[in-house]
């Protein structure tokens, strides 16, 4: 194990780097860049020097300005489509257009009674069953599976990295692009894990006396931290990206009522790093949207978390959540509903900076959530809707009927049912007469 530092922080010297001067090759450089440009220029523009030779040309205001916009509108555009904003709506259209015929056909089969787990994975989906994972493409076909035999399987995902465990049990897998690379079996049952993109991963133990405890262990499977709860129970643990930090939210009792504390951890050092108290909530989600910053769910409330300092980002006391999204795409997205109406809900979005995007209220039995890097996307009893980051709404599929979950990935919207796996364009107005002819449970 990785030997733990004091907490005595102490600062950097800066290295000063001297470059050497390159004016002439960068000249050369802006010459041919400028013969490249076709576009007419002021012969004024060229001067001669006074032994009869021709200076160099010099770029007019005008051309200037034109240049600046064009890499602007590049930069605009290309930001705009990551994030899901109008253009990508507009190239959402366009897909979903050409595609609408092959989204009509698309029919995976689940091929289990039982699904634990089912999420966004590289432009398709990652399916967890009893029977182990299987991952498919946005064609419908098994591009990798791998058989468990977990008693309750769960996973967590990060980028290309896929952890799998039994839940209660001892055993996990860990996988790279959809291959697998280690078996292990974790010292006490596991609780909850997460694995980091850069292969480190992190596992919370019911150890023994009723203590938990948090593990960290690198890309090798070596523990290279360890952290005793000192109090309470962990339910549910998250890391950064590189693998380094890690968050605990621990539930607690205090004269026979519960409440909820998160200890934020950092793998150099022995203690937490800073810890929370929630009187009379309960934390149902947390991650790392930067390696200093912290989303944090309670039932009642929205946190920012930034190094040590806590601020409420939204509160929602007075109503109760139903569903929430907080680990997948850049989003975090929150339904709630006060139960004066049962199709009246609420929706709440959040961007992956933690800045509130806007509310929206939805009509309808809703069924299920998720967002993606792009859109967040809503699962009613008859209809899907998804919403872009202005809160307007970029999509409505409506004649869908009786599905279970709900997965936004790429430029559409996986919909799973008892026996399989559908897919629909999210953008766009379209009116199925009737997609799924199961009978309802309700």
């Amino acid at each position: 194990m990785r030997n733990k530092k004091n907490r005595n922080d102490g600062e950097g010297t800066d290295e000063i780097i001297i470059e050497p001067d390159n004016r002439e090759e960068e000249t050369a450089e802006e010459d041919d860049f400028e013969d490249s440009v076709i576009i007419p220029f002021s012969r004024s523009a060229e001067k001669k020097d006074n032994s009869g030779n021709k200076g160099k040309r010099h770029f007019s205001p005008i051309r200037v300005v034109i240049v600046i916009v064009i890499i602007f509108m590049i930069v605009f555009v290309a930001a705009d489509v990551n994030s899901g904003g109008v253009f990508a709506s507009v190239n959402g259209l366009i897909t979903s257009f050409f595609t609408k015929g092959s989204a009509e056909n698309f029919s995976a089969s689940t091929d289990a009674d039982s699904v634990y787990d089912f999420r966004a994975f590289d432009n398709g989906y990652a399916i967890l069953t009893e029977n182990g994972i299987s991952y498919v493409n946005s064609s419908g076909s098994v591009s990798a599976k791998q058989q468990l035999t977990y008693s309750v399987p769960a996973m967590d995902i990060s980028g290309n990295r896929v952890l799998i465990y039994d839940r209660g049990g001892t055993s996990y897998s860990l996988q790279r692009n959809k291959s697998l690379y280690a078996q292990q079996s974790a010292p006490y049952s596991i609780i909850d894990a997460a694995v980091s993109s850069k292969n480190n991963y992190a596992l919370a133990v019911a150890g023994d006396n009723a203590k938990t405890i948090l593990y960290g262990y690198d890309s090798l499977g070596n523990v290279i931290y360890q952290w005793d709860c000192p109090d309470g129970y962990i339910t549910d643990i998250t890391l950064i990206s590189g693998g380094g930090k890690a968050a605990a939210a621990v539930i607690n009792s205090s004269n026979a009522v519960l409440y909820s504390s998160l200890y934020i951890l950092d793998f150099e050092y022995d203690t937490a790093y800073a810890d929370f108290t929630y009187e009379d909530e309960t934390i149902i989600g947390l991650k790392f949207i930067s390696n200093t910053k912290l989303l944090v769910v309670t039932d009642k409330y929205v946190y920012l978390i930034n190094k040590k300092e806590q601020e409420i980002l939204y509160d929602y006391s007075s109503v109760d959540i139903c569903y929430c999204d907080i680990g997948n795409g850049d989003y975090t997205a929150l339904i709630t509903t006060d139960h004066s109406n049962d199709e009246y809900y609420s929706l709440t979005v959040f961007g992956k900076t933690g800045k509130l995007l806007f509310t929206a209220d939805l009509t309808g039995r809703v069924r299920g959530l998720s967002c993606s890097d792009k859109f967040v996307s809503v699962l009613f009893s008859d209809k899907i809707e998804t919403y872009t980051r202005n809160g307007s709404m970029g999509g409505s599929i409506s004649g869908i009927k009786y599905f279970d979950g709900i997965v936004a990935s790429g430029n559409y919207v996986y919909v799973l049912s008892s026996e399989n796996v559908k897919k629909y364009p999210a953008y766009g107005t379209i009116s199925y007469s009737e997609i799924n002819e199961e009978e309802s449970t309700d």
